[in-house]
């Protein structure tokens, strides 16, 4: 498939034959983060998992900025695709990844002068900082090699191929999981091997994914990076949305993470860590969905076919809610089972707070699938002001009031229950968000 197709071909076989593909993707980069959390688990401790959960956060911060060039850019360059502009989509590509690669270096001079430092001075605990600044470092020194992979993915489907974009997804998360048993189950090595599996997968994938780019046999091929300020502005403007939501996150996990070791220590730490690994992979399905969604969206738009881009969130929102209400029916049926995946036998500490807590965080996926697929639709169509102020209840506004009043009611349990009611509270502000937006859309047909 081209992108020309995106404004020819049926929806639903569009539909199929870009969100497949990336559903696949997704399923195999979550299924390689959880078995992470197993090898972290069950090989090296709960102090190990937890130093993880606490030094996530601040990791996803650097991607968030790669992330919010590339979902900025993607957005910018299939437009120009769909109103024909070619010319100016290469040049807006080569320079978003020439971006991307310069942030890379300046973060990892700066984790090098600085993250030391910073963790402990977060981190009271020296056994937990020490772990967490073992696994970080690996990640500093390899950020200019592994920031591009995120950002190719993007470009990969927007020139319709989804599929390249899949086997190499694919081969990251299978070969990511190998050197984990091998460093870690086999070798014995400590918690610096998880990361480092990670980041010579991730190098290897950011590597051959430059690959499509260089045969010209694509419409996007590397070009003279010629970039406008207002342009720059455009790109950061647009996705300011996801870099906000990223950012919002990792503020709001830092401070989930402060009120679990307050009311229930490194325990209660790991058992959060345990329902986010699982969390991960109905996330990342749907995000998966959502970011294939996003080059024919925004080819539509610049293509003036505003009813095919209703027809892409029907759609959408069909195969999210559904797998959402699938995923939560699991998780409520087998708690116990899915805590003791990533537990030693004898944690039964661990195993039954962890099943308590899933069962309190499962009925957020009631509500968490319409805030992405309404979020996503309007960056996709350059309303990143509406999308944030979306993504701004759900990382913050609702979640902190939320931690604030159940903690005080539930104690630790509260942590675990806000997820369902902030989501709620923000899946009745999208709706509104939403249908504002799409009136005036509709406006232009």
């Amino acid at each position: 498939m081209t992108e020309k197709q995106f404004a020819i071909l049926p929806v639903r076989r569009i539909f199929f034959s870009l969100a497949m593909p990336s559903i696949f993707s997704m399923i195999s980069s979550s299924i390689y983060m959880i078995s992470d959390g197993i090898f972290v688990g069950r090989y090296i401790g709960e102090h190990a998992l937890a130093a993880v959960n606490l030094i996530m956060p601040v990791i996803m911060i650097v991607f968030a900025l790669s992330d919010m060039i590339a979902v900025g850019s993607s957005v910018k360059v299939s437009t120009a695709l769909g109103e024909g502009k070619i010319e100016k989509a290469r040049n807006l590509f080569s320079a978003s990844v020439g971006m991307i690669i310069g942030l890379g270096f300046v973060f990892s001079i700066l984790g090098i002068l600085f993250a030391k430092s910073l963790i402990f001075a977060m981190f009271k605990d020296v056994v937990l900082a020490e772990m967490a600044y073992g696994y970080v470092r690996i990640f500093i020194y390899g950020l200019p090699f592994i920031m591009p992979l995120f950002a190719m993915d993007n470009f990969l489907r927007a020139c319709g191929k989804a599929k390249y974009s899949m086997w190499l997804n694919i081969v990251v998360s299978v070969l990511n999981i190998v050197l984990d048993w091998l460093f870690i189950a086999r070798l014995g090595w400590g918690i610096e091997a998880s990361a480092l599996s990670s980041v010579i997968s991730m190098f290897l994938g950011s590597f051959f994914s430059f690959g499509p780019f260089f045969t010209r046999k694509i419409t996007l091929h590397f070009a003279k990076p010629k970039i406008s300020i207002s342009e720059i502005i455009g790109i950061v403007y647009n996705g300011s949305s996801e870099f906000f939501s990223s950012i919002a996150g990792s503020f709001i996990a830092t401070v989930v993470n402060m009120f679990l070791l307050s009311l229930g220590g490194a325990i209660a730490v790991a058992s959060y860590s345990i329902v986010m690994y699982i969390d991960t992979l109905l996330i990342g399905i749907l995000y998966g969905i959502l970011d294939a969604m996003q080059p024919p969206i925004s080819y539509n738009l610049g293509a003036r076919k505003i009813k095919r881009t209703f027809s892409f969130f029907k759609i959408s929102s069909i195969a999210t809610a559904s797998l959402s209400i699938l995923c939560m029916v699991c998780i409520l049926s087998f708690p116990n089972q899915l805590a003791s995946i990533f537990t030693k036998g004898d944690d039964a500490e661990i195993v039954g707070m962890t099943t308590a807590a899933l069962l309190l965080f499962a009925p957020s996926y009631l509500f968490t699938w319409f805030t992405m697929v309404t979020s996503a639709f309007l960056t996709a169509m350059d309303r990143p002001k509406e999308s944030m102020l979306i993504m701004s209840f759900r990382a913050i506004v609702f979640p902190l009031a939320g931690l604030f009043i159940l903690t005080s009611l539930m104690g630790v349990y509260g942590v675990f229950f806000t997820s369902t009611v902030s989501g709620a509270c923000t899946a009745a502000v999208a709706f509104v968000i939403w249908k504002r937006a799409s009136k005036q859309l509709k406006a232009t047909i």
